[in-house]
Protein backbone atom coordinates (compact mmCIF):
# COMPACT_ATOMS: atom_id res chain seq x y z
CA UNK A 1 0.00 0.00 0.00
CA UNK A 2 1.53 3.74 -1.27
CA UNK A 3 1.18 6.41 0.47
CA UNK A 4 -1.79 8.81 -0.56
CA UNK A 5 -1.95 12.34 -1.87
CA UNK A 6 -3.36 14.77 0.28
CA UNK A 7 -2.68 17.93 -1.34
CA UNK A 8 -0.80 20.58 -2.96
CA UNK A 9 0.59 22.77 -0.24
CA UNK A 10 2.33 25.30 -2.73
CA UNK A 11 0.43 28.04 -5.25
CA UNK A 12 -2.67 29.64 -4.06
CA UNK A 13 -1.53 28.87 0.35
CA UNK A 14 1.77 30.38 -0.61
CA UNK A 15 0.93 33.45 -2.98
CA UNK A 16 0.51 35.51 -0.01
CA UNK A 17 4.68 35.60 0.57
CA UNK A 18 5.32 35.61 -3.14
CA UNK A 19 6.05 31.98 -3.43
CA UNK A 20 4.43 30.26 -6.89
CA UNK A 21 6.71 27.96 -7.97
CA UNK A 22 8.88 26.27 -5.20
CA UNK A 23 10.32 22.86 -4.29
CA UNK A 24 11.20 20.76 -0.91
CA UNK A 25 9.66 22.12 1.71
CA UNK A 26 12.01 20.08 3.99
CA UNK A 27 10.11 20.30 7.33
CA UNK A 28 11.81 20.94 10.73
CA UNK A 29 10.73 22.06 14.30
CA UNK A 30 11.84 25.66 15.17
CA UNK A 31 12.81 26.42 18.75
CA UNK A 32 9.89 28.57 19.29
CA UNK A 33 7.71 25.50 18.54
CA UNK A 34 6.52 26.19 14.86
CA UNK A 35 7.42 24.04 11.79
CA UNK A 36 9.68 25.64 9.75
CA UNK A 37 9.70 24.91 5.66
CA UNK A 38 12.67 25.21 3.86
CA UNK A 39 12.06 25.87 0.42
CA UNK A 40 14.49 25.64 -2.92
CA UNK A 41 14.88 27.38 -5.72
CA UNK A 42 11.74 29.95 -5.65
CA UNK A 43 9.92 31.95 -8.16
CA UNK A 44 6.95 34.79 -7.68
CA UNK A 45 5.02 32.96 -10.63
CA UNK A 46 3.90 29.04 -10.91
CA UNK A 47 6.68 28.30 -13.50
CA UNK A 48 10.70 27.35 -12.47
CA UNK A 49 12.93 30.17 -13.78
CA UNK A 50 9.83 32.88 -13.79
CA UNK A 51 10.48 36.03 -11.80
CA UNK A 52 12.13 36.84 -8.58
CA UNK A 53 14.64 33.68 -8.12
CA UNK A 54 15.84 33.53 -4.46
CA UNK A 55 16.96 30.59 -2.89
CA UNK A 56 16.62 29.16 0.40
CA UNK A 57 13.00 30.14 1.54
CA UNK A 58 11.69 29.67 4.95
CA UNK A 59 7.75 29.51 5.37
CA UNK A 60 6.55 28.61 8.84
CA UNK A 61 3.14 26.43 10.52
CA UNK A 62 2.00 26.18 13.42
CA UNK A 63 2.91 22.44 15.23
CA UNK A 64 -0.94 21.45 14.40
CA UNK A 65 -1.69 17.05 13.49
CA UNK A 66 -0.97 17.33 9.94
CA UNK A 67 -3.76 15.15 9.33
CA UNK A 68 -5.87 18.38 9.49
CA UNK A 69 -3.90 20.05 7.44
CA UNK A 70 -0.84 21.69 6.59
CA UNK A 71 -0.66 25.84 6.44
CA UNK A 72 1.54 28.75 6.54
CA UNK A 73 0.97 31.28 8.59
CA UNK A 74 4.59 33.57 8.32
CA UNK A 75 7.54 33.51 6.25
CA UNK A 76 11.09 34.83 6.97
CA UNK A 77 11.01 38.39 5.47
CA UNK A 78 7.75 39.26 6.23
CA UNK A 79 5.46 39.84 4.02
CA UNK A 80 7.19 38.56 0.66
CA UNK A 81 9.59 35.62 1.68
CA UNK A 82 12.89 36.54 1.22
CA UNK A 83 16.02 34.54 0.19
CA UNK A 84 17.53 33.62 3.53
CA UNK A 85 21.33 33.17 2.67
CA UNK A 86 23.85 34.67 0.05
CA UNK A 87 23.06 32.84 -3.43
CA UNK A 88 25.30 34.11 -6.32
CA UNK A 89 23.20 32.69 -8.78
CA UNK A 90 25.41 32.57 -11.73
CA UNK A 91 23.35 31.83 -14.68
CA UNK A 92 26.56 30.63 -16.82
CA UNK A 93 25.93 27.36 -14.87
CA UNK A 94 29.46 26.62 -15.90
CA UNK A 95 29.42 22.87 -16.73
CA UNK A 96 33.08 21.84 -16.89
CA UNK A 97 35.15 20.27 -13.35
CA UNK A 98 37.76 22.75 -15.12
CA UNK A 99 35.85 26.13 -14.12
CA UNK A 100 35.22 25.24 -10.26
CA UNK A 101 33.86 28.03 -8.00
CA UNK A 102 31.08 29.28 -9.61
CA UNK A 103 27.66 29.11 -7.88
CA UNK A 104 24.32 28.49 -10.03
CA UNK A 105 22.37 28.50 -6.40
CA UNK A 106 22.31 27.17 -3.17
CA UNK A 107 19.59 24.66 -2.03
CA UNK A 108 18.85 23.30 1.83
CA UNK A 109 19.40 20.33 2.71
CA UNK A 110 18.06 19.64 6.51
CA UNK A 111 18.12 21.12 9.29
CA UNK A 112 17.74 20.74 13.06
CA UNK A 113 17.00 22.69 15.89
CA UNK A 114 19.64 22.18 19.46
CA UNK A 115 18.23 24.20 22.13
CA UNK A 116 17.18 27.87 20.83
CA UNK A 117 19.60 27.75 17.84
CA UNK A 118 18.17 25.78 14.22
CA UNK A 119 21.54 24.75 11.98
CA UNK A 120 20.81 24.50 8.61
CA UNK A 121 22.78 22.27 6.28
CA UNK A 122 23.39 23.71 2.64
CA UNK A 123 24.85 23.04 -0.46
CA UNK A 124 26.59 25.29 -2.62
CA UNK A 125 25.57 23.85 -6.30
CA UNK A 126 27.78 24.07 -9.14
CA UNK A 127 25.93 23.22 -11.89
CA UNK A 128 23.23 20.56 -12.14
CA UNK A 129 24.49 19.89 -15.64
CA UNK A 130 27.79 19.15 -14.49
CA UNK A 131 27.27 14.91 -13.60
CA UNK A 132 30.87 14.61 -11.76
CA UNK A 133 31.33 18.17 -9.99
CA UNK A 134 27.88 19.17 -9.18
CA UNK A 135 28.53 20.54 -5.73
CA UNK A 136 31.22 23.43 -4.62
CA UNK A 137 30.70 22.48 -0.92
CA UNK A 138 28.03 21.67 1.48
CA UNK A 139 28.14 24.46 4.70
CA UNK A 140 26.48 25.19 8.36
CA UNK A 141 24.03 28.06 8.73
CA UNK A 142 22.43 29.07 11.93
CA UNK A 143 19.30 30.96 13.59
CA UNK A 144 18.83 32.14 17.00
CA UNK A 145 15.56 33.63 16.44
CA UNK A 146 13.42 31.05 14.88
CA UNK A 147 14.48 31.56 11.22
CA UNK A 148 14.04 35.25 11.12
CA UNK A 149 17.56 35.90 10.80
CA UNK A 150 20.54 33.79 9.65
CA UNK A 151 24.74 33.68 9.80
CA UNK A 152 26.86 31.92 7.87
CA UNK A 153 29.44 29.62 10.12
CA UNK A 154 33.03 28.65 9.34
CA UNK A 155 31.73 25.28 8.99
CA UNK A 156 32.37 24.08 5.62
CA UNK A 157 32.67 20.43 3.68
CA UNK A 158 34.54 21.07 0.09
CA UNK A 159 33.83 18.52 -3.05
CA UNK A 160 36.44 16.44 -3.76
CA UNK A 161 36.35 13.26 -6.49
CA UNK A 162 34.36 10.50 -4.15
CA UNK A 163 33.02 12.53 -1.38
CA UNK A 164 30.16 11.10 0.07
CA UNK A 165 29.84 14.42 2.56
CA UNK A 166 27.90 16.79 0.33
CA UNK A 167 24.15 16.16 0.62
CA UNK A 168 23.15 15.68 4.30
CA UNK A 169 20.01 14.74 6.49
CA UNK A 170 20.72 15.00 10.38
CA UNK A 171 18.65 14.23 13.59
CA UNK A 172 19.21 14.13 17.30
CA UNK A 173 19.33 11.75 19.41
CA UNK A 174 21.65 10.80 22.97
CA UNK A 175 23.08 14.46 22.73
CA UNK A 176 24.08 13.64 19.47
CA UNK A 177 23.41 14.63 16.15
CA UNK A 178 23.41 11.81 13.34
CA UNK A 179 24.35 12.59 9.50
CA UNK A 180 23.46 10.30 6.84
CA UNK A 181 25.00 11.81 3.55
CA UNK A 182 25.98 11.39 0.22
CA UNK A 183 27.33 12.53 -2.88
CA UNK A 184 25.50 15.13 -4.37
CA UNK A 185 23.56 14.34 -7.85
CA UNK A 186 21.20 11.57 -8.47
CA UNK A 187 23.68 9.87 -10.60
CA UNK A 188 26.11 8.89 -8.00
CA UNK A 189 25.74 5.32 -6.85
CA UNK A 190 28.36 5.22 -4.01
CA UNK A 191 25.62 5.06 -1.46
CA UNK A 192 25.75 6.86 2.24
CA UNK A 193 27.56 7.19 5.01
CA UNK A 194 26.87 7.43 8.42
CA UNK A 195 28.80 10.17 10.71
CA UNK A 196 27.72 11.57 14.26
CA UNK A 197 28.90 14.76 16.46
CA UNK A 198 28.37 15.76 19.90
CA UNK A 199 25.69 18.46 19.67
CA UNK A 200 28.04 21.37 21.49
CA UNK A 201 30.67 20.60 18.74
CA UNK A 202 28.30 20.45 15.45
CA UNK A 203 30.55 23.51 13.90
CA UNK A 204 33.43 21.35 14.31
CA UNK A 205 34.03 19.87 11.16
CA UNK A 206 36.88 17.52 13.12
CA UNK A 207 34.63 16.30 15.52
CA UNK A 208 32.46 14.26 13.41
CA UNK A 209 32.81 10.82 13.83
CA UNK A 210 32.41 8.54 10.98
CA UNK A 211 30.82 4.58 10.85
CA UNK A 212 32.56 2.51 9.14
CA UNK A 213 34.01 -0.86 8.76
CA UNK A 214 37.68 -2.53 9.48
CA UNK A 215 38.67 -6.31 8.84
CA UNK A 216 39.83 -6.63 12.31
CA UNK A 217 36.68 -4.70 14.12
CA UNK A 218 34.14 -4.78 12.23
CA UNK A 219 31.52 -2.22 12.38
CA UNK A 220 32.33 0.45 14.87
CA UNK A 221 32.54 3.95 15.33
CA UNK A 222 35.64 5.47 14.48
CA UNK A 223 36.33 3.56 11.36
CA UNK A 224 36.91 4.89 8.05
CA UNK A 225 33.80 6.03 6.83
CA UNK A 226 31.96 3.19 4.65
CA UNK A 227 29.11 3.24 2.76
CA UNK A 228 26.08 1.61 4.90
CA UNK A 229 23.66 1.30 2.20
CA UNK A 230 23.58 1.30 -1.38
CA UNK A 231 22.83 3.95 -3.95
CA UNK A 232 22.42 6.09 -5.73
CA UNK A 233 20.69 8.95 -3.59
CA UNK A 234 18.47 11.53 -4.19
CA UNK A 235 17.14 13.94 -1.13
CA UNK A 236 17.45 12.18 2.49
CA UNK A 237 15.25 12.46 5.38
CA UNK A 238 16.58 11.04 8.52
CA UNK A 239 13.83 11.24 11.32
CA UNK A 240 12.83 9.48 14.83
CA UNK A 241 9.18 7.93 14.64
CA UNK A 242 7.76 6.61 17.29
CA UNK A 243 11.24 4.77 18.81
CA UNK A 244 12.25 3.90 15.34
CA UNK A 245 14.35 5.72 12.98
CA UNK A 246 13.51 6.53 9.37
CA UNK A 247 15.43 7.19 6.09
CA UNK A 248 13.01 8.61 3.67
CA UNK A 249 14.28 9.29 0.27
CA UNK A 250 13.83 9.59 -3.87
CA UNK A 251 15.21 6.54 -5.38
CA UNK A 252 16.57 7.32 -8.55
CA UNK A 253 16.83 3.62 -9.42
CA UNK A 254 13.73 2.45 -8.61
CA UNK A 255 12.37 5.95 -9.46
CA UNK A 256 9.83 6.49 -6.12
CA UNK A 257 9.67 7.62 -2.36
CA UNK A 258 10.76 4.72 -0.31
CA UNK A 259 11.39 4.50 3.30
CA UNK A 260 13.74 2.03 5.38
CA UNK A 261 13.63 1.79 9.02
CA UNK A 262 15.71 0.63 11.75
CA UNK A 263 15.40 0.32 15.46
CA UNK A 264 18.72 1.61 16.07
CA UNK A 265 20.81 4.27 13.46
CA UNK A 266 24.14 2.31 13.65
CA UNK A 267 21.88 -0.74 13.40
CA UNK A 268 20.48 -2.78 10.74
CA UNK A 269 18.31 -1.47 8.39
CA UNK A 270 15.01 -2.78 6.74
CA UNK A 271 14.37 -3.10 3.10
CA UNK A 272 12.92 0.25 1.15
CA UNK A 273 9.19 0.31 1.40
CA UNK A 274 8.02 2.55 -1.85
CA UNK A 275 5.84 5.32 -0.55
CA UNK A 276 4.87 7.27 -3.93
CA UNK A 277 5.61 5.47 -7.28
CA UNK A 278 6.74 7.27 -9.93
CA UNK A 279 5.27 7.29 -13.26
CA UNK A 280 4.95 9.78 -16.75
CA UNK A 281 2.72 12.64 -16.78
CA UNK A 282 -0.89 11.51 -17.78
CA UNK A 283 -0.77 7.96 -16.42
CA UNK A 284 -3.74 7.12 -14.20
CA UNK A 285 -2.04 4.19 -11.99
CA UNK A 286 -1.76 5.60 -8.96
CA UNK A 287 1.96 7.16 -9.86
CA UNK A 288 3.14 10.68 -10.02
CA UNK A 289 5.23 12.51 -13.09
CA UNK A 290 9.22 13.27 -12.10
CA UNK A 291 8.54 13.47 -8.14
CA UNK A 292 11.75 13.77 -5.82
CA UNK A 293 12.13 14.78 -2.30
CA UNK A 294 10.27 12.78 0.56
CA UNK A 295 10.39 14.86 3.72
CA UNK A 296 9.21 13.41 7.09
CA UNK A 297 6.76 15.74 9.06
CA UNK A 298 8.17 15.32 12.09
CA UNK A 299 4.74 15.16 13.49
CA UNK A 300 4.34 11.90 11.73
CA UNK A 301 3.85 8.76 13.37
CA UNK A 302 4.52 5.13 12.43
CA UNK A 303 0.91 4.38 11.50
CA UNK A 304 0.45 8.17 10.22
CA UNK A 305 3.35 8.89 7.86
CA UNK A 306 3.09 12.56 6.48
CA UNK A 307 5.97 12.91 3.56
CA UNK A 308 6.27 16.31 1.60
CA UNK A 309 7.34 15.43 -2.20
CA UNK A 310 8.45 17.86 -4.89
CA UNK A 311 7.12 17.67 -8.20
CA UNK A 312 8.58 19.47 -11.39
CA UNK A 313 7.57 19.17 -15.23
CA UNK A 314 11.04 20.03 -16.45
CA UNK A 315 9.59 20.21 -20.02
CA UNK A 316 7.45 22.68 -19.39
CA UNK A 317 8.51 24.35 -16.47
CA UNK A 318 5.21 23.67 -14.37
CA UNK A 319 3.89 22.45 -12.49
CA UNK A 320 6.89 23.34 -10.26
CA UNK A 321 5.39 22.65 -6.70
CA UNK A 322 5.19 20.91 -3.31
CA UNK A 323 2.91 17.93 -2.52
CA UNK A 324 1.96 16.85 1.36
CA UNK A 325 1.33 12.62 1.03
CA UNK A 326 0.15 10.36 3.79
CA UNK A 327 1.02 6.93 4.24
CA UNK A 328 2.37 4.73 7.13
CA UNK A 329 5.32 2.97 7.48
Amino acid sequence: MTADLVATLTGRATRPWGVGGTDLGIPVVLANGDIGYFLGDTFASARAGGRNWRSPVLLRGPATDPAAGIRFTSAAGGRRARQILPNRRDRRELPRIEAPGTEFTVVPSDAVTIGARTYLSVVSVHSWRAQRWMSNFTYLAYSDDSGASWELSPARWDNRPGALDQHWTMERDGGFVYVVSSAFGRAAGDGAILRRVREDRILDPAAYEPWGFEDAAGWRWGAPATPFLPGPFGEMSLRRVGGLWVLAYFDPAAYAIVTRTAERVDGRWSEPRIQVRGGAWGDRDGSYAQIYGGFVHPLSTPDDLHLIVSQWNTRRGKPYHVLHFRGRL
